[in-house]
């Protein structure tokens, strides 16, 4: 490789040690300026002359903007003066990783382990931001991917491989012949080469809403989840072009639901959420997705409306939410967010006193229950019949006098068949006087038993469901059972320490497992889509490999998911426990660490404790006095309509 270029403008440039390589390229650190590094093209890869000027363009028209968010083209580089572009200075990028290492969560862990949801949401931010300044200058990145956007420890987002853009040179464009399956747009799915694609901002719109979309629910596919059709979850790709975004409205009718243990779209406000919806269905092809500037600015509003939980520095959360996201989460053994600063070793904390937190919670009286009347026990008195329409009763008793009469006549004259014809017409004619006014009266009476039980029934469940005791006992109980846990937080940290020699080695293991990561892997028939569908599962690292979570995934048999279960077990071979580090110190403040954020999460419990059970009283006391009036009248009614129909 030569040492000495020239740029366009004829200025000497050496190049200097090698830093990266790439499919078709390499970079190079230029010794006179540590800003900037030198992008030069492999001998296979050189550019033609479309590529050519398309990279003088860039660099004749590059700006502070563009160099702020981008490795922008600056200077193309020749070996002779006016001689062929073979590279281009750009930017020097440092301290940034791919930004797939911050929204995957067990990356994060390794790299980002200080990084809350707060965090995210602002890199979120500023890679909406990042599309913004591209898409101002008027030209399309065509190629967005988890792999060419950088950040760092400052949130800074540096958009890379920006020689590959669609570039608009004053009305003649420059197209990107590249992309990555799982990041492109539906309406663009099932083509197999872009040599010819116009893509147009809209187009990155959908691939900036999907990097979004990974950072603030952990990584997960918007297009993965649970299967609730035959053909969904076979591949990642057709389900793109599908439209089977799982957190749809109507994600059913799509085809899919989110996967088990996911964080809820809840966790955004209602105007987040309407926009992955419109970028992620049909409504957003015809030019309607999100634009990088709007997702700027409905993110910064959500940054100002964020608050902290009590449990945990690291659980940060939008407060139109009730409760924490996180701590809901961590109670079902789903950790994003763990706070490995805290070391905590005495048992109250923070003024927190279980005696009088307990004292305050017990004081609070039980709201008295609503009678469910008795319908048998009220005394109401019988609406009468109508004049002219006889009781069933009366006409019953009439009916027998004449059956009586009859039979006796019989006795007392055999012959008197003539009778027995008369009696029969006497007893047709007694049942048939007023009948068709009294089934008239029958039925309205009828209908409204049927109409006051129907009213009564909805109301008494009313009456359970939101005025019931049952609900204020059943959170007394769940704040005793806290109080008993937290008693107990000494001696199950006692254990936890003691029994850390006796899982030593499969911790180690564990531990070696959760560095292999799972998108660094080559297993046959597991390329990126389905790495995707896998990460969408929760399964990122060696560590998350079971045979059970991968084949539960449609679309991996048993075939593939041998191969993702042979792939662990290969690095499990390779593993050696080393006894001279059975337990260490980190392993200790981890225990503790661990139980010092239940114990927070315990006290924030029961130190509201009283005060929520104060709150049920009261709202319990509101809406029984709210129903029982509609109680009162419904069991009412329902007692007159028995009693009507009784009385007919």
């Amino acid at each position: 490789m030569k040492k000495n270029l020239v740029t366009a403008t004829g200025k000497s440039i050496y190049i200097g040690q090698e830093l990266g390589k790439g499919g078709e390229g390499t970079v190079y650190e230029v010794p006179a300026s540590q800003n900037w590094v030198a992008k030069l093209y492999n001998e296979h890869h050189l550019p033609d002359a479309p590529k050519q000027s398309k990279l003088r363009f860039m660099a004749a028209t590059a700006d502070l903007d563009l160099l702020n968010y981008a490795a922008w083209p600056k200077e193309t580089l020749h070996n002779t003066i006016n001689g062929p572009v073979v590279g281009f200075l750009m930017p020097r990028v440092t301290g940034r990783t791919a930004i797939h290492m911050l929204y995957s969560p067990a990356h994060r862990k390794q790299v980002y382990p200080q990084a809350e949801w707060s965090f995210l949401l602002y890199v979120a931010r500023n890679t909406a931001a990042a599309f913004a300044s591209i898409h101002h200058h008027g030209h399309v990145i065509g190629d967005v991917n988890q792999g060419n956007v950088l950040v760092g420890n400052d949130s800074k987002v540096v958009l890379i491989d920006t020689d590959s853009y669609q570039i608009n040179e004053n009305g003649s464009t420059h197209l990107c012949k590249v992309g990555v399956a799982h990041f492109t747009a539906p309406e663009l799915q099932g083509i197999t080469s872009f040599d010819r694609t116009l893509k147009t901002p809209n187009h990155d719109n959908f691939g900036l809403a999907l990097l979004i979309f990974h950072l603030l629910f952990g990584g997960r596919h918007p297009y993965s989840g649970v299967p609730l059709k035959l053909d969904a979850g076979e591949a990642l790709e057709k389900d793109i072009g599908a439209f089977r975004y799982a957190y749809a409205r109507d994600n059913k009718r799509r085809g899919f639901e989110p996967p088990p243990r996911s964080i809820p779209i809840g966790i955004v406000t209602q105007s987040i959420q309407e926009m992955f919806n419109l970028a992620f269905t049909e409504s957003g092809v015809s030019g309607g997705r999100p634009t990088a500037q709007q997702w700027v600015a409905v993110l910064d509003s959500m940054r100002g409306q964020l608050i902290k939980c009590a449990s945990s520095k690291m659980h940060i959360y939008p407060s139109h939410l009730e409760k924490c996201p996180w701590c809901e989460l961590e109670s079902r053994g789903v950790f994003y967010f763990l706070d490995i600063t805290l070391s905590l070793t005495s048992t109250v904390t923070n003024g927190f006193n279980l005696g009088r937190a307990w004292a305050a919670i017990d004081a609070v009286l039980p709201p008295t229950a609503i009678l469910i009347p008795n319908i048998s026990s009220i005394a109401v008195t019988p609406t009468p019949l109508p004049p002219g329409i006889m009781k069933e009763s009366i006409i019953t008793f009439w009916r027998a006098v004449i059956v009586i009469i009859t039979v006796g006549l019989l006795v007392l004259i055999p012959d008197a068949g003539f009778l027995v014809f008369g009696s029969l017409l006497v007893i047709w004619a007694i049942g048939g006087i007023g009948k068709d006014e009294r089934e008239r009266e029958r039925t309205k009476r009828m209908t409204a038993i049927v109409a006051a039980q129907r009213v009564y029934d909805q109301i008494v469940s009313k009456v359970r469901q939101e005025a019931s005791p049952g609900v204020f006992e059943k959170k007394k109980q769940d704040l005793a059972k806290l109080r008993d846990e937290y008693q107990q937080l000494p001696q199950r940290e006692k254990n936890e320490i003691v029994n850390l020699s006796v899982t030593a080695e499969a911790r180690q293991k564990q531990k070696y497992l959760e560095r292999i990561f799972l998108d660094a892997a080559t297993i046959t028939g597991v390329g990126p889509t389905k790495k995707a569908a896998l990460r969408s599962f929760g399964i990122e690292t060696a560590a998350d490999v079971t045979w059970q979570k991968v084949i539960n995934i449609k679309g991996f048999g048993e075939v593939l998911t041998r191969a993702v279960v042979d792939w662990r077990k290969s690095h499990e071979r390779r593993f050696k426990f080393n006894p001279q580090v059975a337990v260490t110190d980190s392993d200790k403040s981890q225990v503790r660490a661990k139980i010092a954020t239940r114990r927070r999460a315990l006290e924030a419990a029961l130190n509201t404790g009283a005060a929520e059970l104060q709150r049920m009283r009261v709202d319990i006391i509101g809406k029984s006095n709210k129903l029982s009036p509609g109680l009162q009248a419904a069991t009412l009614k329902l007692a007159q309509a028995q009693a009507d129909l009784k009385a007919f």
